[in-house]
């Protein structure tokens, strides 16, 4: 049996159906109670004492969670919120709890023999993935750019530290996955070797993300420079192989290249360069990897940060990748798409290759069109293309901050998230407990900082940025569950089709002027799993016209937000929820989102969803008639409000639902 399809499969959407299964009863669970607690108070403490044995037991039903202070201590409180916890679910909800609970079950049965099989595929002994492994010698292509690095670089190598104790410095390079720390390094590298005169020794060691000290020794001491009085490979012993090692870099001043490193323990660095304490005075050793926790380690006394070429010297390198042989003066229309499509790559030299190449098989408009209005992760990869890199540095991310990178897709490229928002915005979806505090929160920041998934804005104080092809790595592995389209779409996709979306932001759609069936797609039940829905600066849509009449739609919405989109009127398509809450401002967006009450505590938060609007004009033919029995809270925000004229007291009289109405900075 394949363990890989295994894991797939334990890794599935299906299991995250079912959390959000058991999430959504949880959830009922608790808007009964603050259901109940809103609409009689009163009753509570005469429930409790029935359930504690009192006489008043005939009396009533109804009931709250505040009966868990209220009652008695001890097993009886336990008993009284056993019990009313069965009070306040009907039995279609014990029944969805149960059905969720039996595929747990059959879950966790299978679970003994995944985990055996997992236990012999880890058994097996780990081998080096080939596409990976380098070495010091130049490839075949041209080398393009970089010259202030590496005059910069062979500077370093040949300069003499004095105030080092250590006969050796170290000099980290570092970087994203693609962005040409190798190929630099190679080239300085090579200058060297073939000019012996500064070292005397020169190795290249190719270190990947097993730190084997063992290994890394005995390739240093098997160089072809040195003469072996001893068969390493017959050595067991870390200790011999060192002191040989030791002996042979007597008097000799070495460079060592310790490539793609990704261990960040210091007392392993510390202990492969112990041997290098008896080289001569002006050794160095230099270091590649892609997080900077690792470039500091082991006393670095240089660390120099690559960034993607600089725009011709990298639209040279895309022109050798795309058109190969060719000459690109001889395709002029290619060669403005190629133009455009660089602009996108962010200096990437691995980009550049991946992309190139699949322009190469072509050398055709329309391929080249069709190449161009892709993602980066659409087109076709190889095992050593631009997304097999950057998923290398994604497995390395602990889990909980996978689920943090991912959520970046949600925004536009190039956005700079304040630090104080973003750890808001994590909060918010679960990915930080409410209670952690902000050291453990920003903690999460620093160590993406530190790991090369974000970037600090520059002369911005606590803001960040993702690198643009970082961005479209995070749309590729959000496994449909989290979306944004802005700016290049004149109609809208069938998103209703996606079974797994959970977040659609549509941002910036200048040219749609309206939102049809064709939205919803064809599925029996639209946006199945969608939470979260925003429209914004949407200036011509004009109307939203409903789905078909045998479709159900957004079973799971919580959040519906439209902003900036000022022809639109009513009435919205929306089916007909059990609760609502609106929130309405014409002051600025940010009023919108800070409508939400801040008392955790409080009912108007437990509602299942929640409608926010920028203009007050919308509100009064927003929703069918048939729905407005289902508002049960409206909060209206306006400069501009100073009287409601007949027609809008006549909506409002219809709003029998309707528990709470504030109004804020109106006239």
């Amino acid at each position: 049996m394949d363990t890989s399809a295994i894991g797939g499969w334990v890794a599935s959407a299906f299991i995250s159906k079912l959390v959000e299964k058991a999430e959504d009863v949880v959830d009922l669970f608790d808007y009964r109670v603050l259901q109940a607690q809103a609409e009689d108070k009163g009753r509570v403490n005469s429930v409790a004492s029935a359930l504690a044995g009192s006489p008043s037991s005939s009396r009533t039903t109804n009931t709250t969670a505040s009966t868990i202070t209220s009652s008695s201590s001890g097993s009886t409180a336990k008993q009284s919120v056993r019990a009313l916890k069965r009070f306040f679910f009907c039995d279609e909800d014990i029944d969805e709890l149960i059905s969720v609970v039996h595929m747990f079950v059959d879950i966790d049965s299978h679970m003994q023999t995944f985990l055996k099989l997992v236990e012999l595929e880890d058994s097996r002994p780990v081998q080096a993935v080939q596409w990976r492994t380098t070495t010091s010698m130049p490839g075949s292509k041209k080398f393009f750019g970089r010259v202030n690095e590496e005059t910069h670089l062979k500077k370093l190598l040949v300069q003499k530290n004095d105030e080092s104790s250590k006969p050796y410095d170290v000099i980290s390079v570092v970087g994203i996955g693609g962005v040409g720390k190798t190929a630099l390094v190679r080239r300085v590298y090579n200058h060297f070797h073939a000019n012996t005169c500064h070292f005397d020794l020169a190795v290249w060691l190719h270190v990947s993300d097993i730190f084997d000290v063992g290994r890394l020794t005995k390739e240093m001491a098997l160089s072809d420079t040195l003469s072996m009085s001893a068969d390493l490979n017959s050595l067991s012993s870390l200790d011999q192989a060192q002191r040989i090692l030791g002996d042979k870099l007597k008097g000799r001043r070495t460079l060592i290249v310790l490539d793609d490193v990704w261990n960040e323990l210091s007392s392993q660095s510390e202990n492969l360069c112990k041997p290098l304490h008896l080289a001569y005075k002006g050794s160095k050793v230099i270091v590649t990897t892609r997080s900077k926790n690792v470039a500091s380690i082991n006393g670095a006394t240089e660390i120099m940060h690559l960034h993607g070429l600089e725009d011709e010297d990298y639209w040279g390198y895309f022109s050798e990748c795309a058109f190969g042989d060719a000459n690109p003066s001889e395709y002029p229309q290619l060669e403005n798409i190629g133009r455009q499509v660089v602009r996108k790559l962010a200096g990437s030299p691995l980009a550049a290759k991946t992309v190139g190449g699949s322009l190469k098989l072509k050398l055709e408009e329309n391929h080249w069109r069709a190449v161009s209005g892709s993602k980066l992760w659409q087109i076709e990869q190889k095992e050593d293309d631009i997304i097999s890199a950057l998923w290398l540095s994604y497995e390395h991310l602990p889990d909980h901050l996978k689920q943090c990178f991912v959520y970046f897709a949600l925004f536009p490229k190039k956005y700079n998230f304040h630090g104080d928002v973003l750890v808001q915005m994590w909060r918010a979806h679960g990915f930080l407990s409410m209670e952690a505090p902000d050291e453990i929160a920003y903690g999460y920041i620093h160590d993406l900082l530190q790991l090369s998934f974000i970037e600090k804005v520059a002369n911005q104080e606590d803001q960040y940025v993702v690198h643009d092809l970082l961005h479209d790595f995070a749309e590729s592995i959000s496994n449909g569950e989290l979306f944004q389209i802005e700016d290049d779409f004149h109609t809208l996709p069938p998103f209703g089709s996606l079974p797994f979306l959970r977040t659609l932001k549509i941002r910036h759609l200048t040219t749609v002027e309206s939102v049809d069936a064709g939205f919803y797609g064809n599925a029996a039940v639209a946006f199945p799993s969608l939470e979260e829905l925003l429209f914004e600066g949407m200036n011509q849509w004009k109307g939203w016209s409903g789905i078909e009449c045998n479709q159900q739609a957004f079973p799971r919405l919580r959040d519906i937000c439209i902003q900036n989109c000022t022809q639109l009127m009513g009435p919205l398509p929306l089916p007909s929820f059990n609760r609502m809450q609106i929130s309405v401002s014409d002051l600025t967006s940010e009023k919108i989102i800070s409508c939400e009450s801040e008392n955790k505590a409080d009912v108007s938060t437990s509602y299942p969803v929640q409608l926010s609007l920028d203009r007050l004009g919308i509100l009064f033919g927003c929703l069918p008639t048939s729905s407005l029995a289902t508002i049960h809270m409206l909060d209206i925000s306006s400069y501009y409000l100073e009287a409601f004229n007949k027609d809008q007291v006549e909506w409002l009289q219809q709003l029998t639902s309707l528990k709470e109405l504030r109004f804020t900075d109106c006239l």
